[in-house]
């Protein structure tokens, strides 16, 4: 039995590391931020692939060469990130380049298309964001919690021993 119970308790440690993690993933929106997992190396090492980076919503005037920004790269709703090289005031569009690549994007960014201003990001956190949106996840965190509290509850019982006697003692 006491194996099992330091089983669950590290179970039950995963779990709370993973709540956290989702929480601190989460906060940001309240404020306006939104999260997007980087899924390829186009912005190394400014954002690492499996990062979570950050962006807000920001007029065309705010946005300058230099920044990065998160755009729609094709009517299927492809995002992509990356920085801004020039800005071209008068039809309001980007050029863009990731960090990594040796040359521009191909096609201006239309400021339309602009989702959102990078603001910052958390270094590989996508990978527990990517794992704590599938159902499953809920499922299993949910158990280990639930076995938890099930094993507090029977490890809380204990056997009424009897008194001992020191009447003998004198």
């Amino acid at each position: 039995m006491k194996a099992v119970k330091i089983v669950v308790n590290v179970l039950a440690a995963l779990a709370g590391i993973l709540i956290f993690a989702l929480l601190l993933i989460s906060a940001p929106q309240i404020f306006g931020y939104r999260p997007v997992v980087v899924l390829s190396g186009s912005m190394e090492p400014t954002y690492p692939v499996g990062s979570i980076a950050y962006i807000k919503e920001t007029p065309f005037e705010e946005i300058n060469s230099g920044d990065i920004i998160t755009f729609l790269a094709d009517a299927k709703g492809t995002m992509v990130t990356h920085r801004v090289v020039t800005k071209e005031e008068t039809q309001k569009v980007f050029v863009t380049q990731g960090d990594a690549n040796k040359t521009p994007d191909p096609n201006p960014v239309r400021y339309q298309s602009v989702v959102g201003k990078g603001v910052f990001n958390i270094p590989y956190a996508g990978y527990a964001a990517a794992y704590l949106q599938k159902p499953w996840m809920y499922v299993v965190l949910a158990s280990v919690l639930l076995l938890k509290i099930l094993l507090g509850f029977l490890g809380g019982r204990k056997e009424e021993e009897p008194e001992p006697d020191n009447s003998a003692a004198t």
